[in-house]
């Protein structure tokens, strides 16, 4: 067992890089990282470089890493996390600043993040919350945003599904057989690329919609046009080529 503590500026930039185990962030005190490791790895880094906390089983602090290591580490409120894992899941209990995590199969779960990078093969990104920037690449893997993303959302997955609780964000988002669903959208635009995925999008009344769809051999279902016309309270574009993938829009009270 290592466990060492650390005195540090907030936010504080923590890098973790494994190859299989699991990571755990959880509720630190404020100007300290509290890091706990449990690894039978021979010469298993856990050390301070400047503001930046390493915690790696490779003495040469590659991006991925060979050894198995259950990290745990309390961090405050705000830090920036940088992981580079491939089976080891990534979960955090702290609101993050800045995180970009790349993970083969290993399932990510977070609370919150301002901006927030997840490359994944298989594995799963659950997020409560972003506040400024969500990007999420992957063959097979899902994202679901649980709450709430806001500022830009760009996705490509290949037959991983979407699913956005409440987004007020510009989203652009391409998929293969995987399917979309944007529970309610409130931002000013959103394009969608699609073979055989499906596509539904939620939406306050009273939006203006500038829509331009394409389909190939799927269906198109819009609202119906209000019986009395009241004027828009907000203005929006969406976008979307499909395949074989049906294309939806629905009328949602937020």
């Amino acid at each position: 067992m290592i466990h060492k503590t650390f005195s540090v500026d907030d936010p504080a930039d923590i890098d973790v890089r494994i190859e299989s185990g699991r990571v755990d962030i959880r509720p630190g005190s404020p100007g300290t990282v509290d890091v706990r490791v449990d690894t039978k790895v021979p010469g298993f880094i856990v050390e301070q470089r400047g503001n930046s906390i390493l915690v790696s089983s490779d003495k040469n602090a590659s991006w991925l890493s060979r050894g198995s290591a259950y990290i745990v580490i309390e961090a405050p409120e705000g830090s920036d996390l940088r992981a580079g894992v491939a089976s080891a899941p990534v979960r955090s209990e702290v609101p993050l600043g800045k995180v970009d995590i790349r993970t083969a199969s290993g399932d990510i779960e977070l609370v919150a993040a301002e901006t927030l990078v997840a490359k994944t093969a298989s594995g799963d990104l659950d997020v409560e919350r972003v506040g400024r920037a969500l990007r999420f690449s992957s063959a097979s893997g899902d994202l679901r945003v649980v709450d709430h993303a806001s500022g830009s959302v760009v996705v490509s997955t290949a037959s991983g599904d979407v699913h956005i609780e409440h987004t007020d964000a510009t989203i652009e988002m391409n998929t293969a057989s995987g399917d979309a669903y944007i529970i309610y959208f409130a931002g000013k635009s959103a394009s969608f690329k699609a073979m055989s995925g499906d596509i539904d999008i939620g939406i306050p009344p009273r939006s203006n919609v500038s829509l331009d769809v394409t389909l190939l051999s799927g269906k198109l279902r819009v609202p119906d046009a209000p019986a009395r016309e009241e004027p828009p309270e907000r203005h929006m574009s969406i976008k979307g080529k499909t395949v074989s993938g049906d294309f939806t829009i629905n009328l949602v009270d937020g």
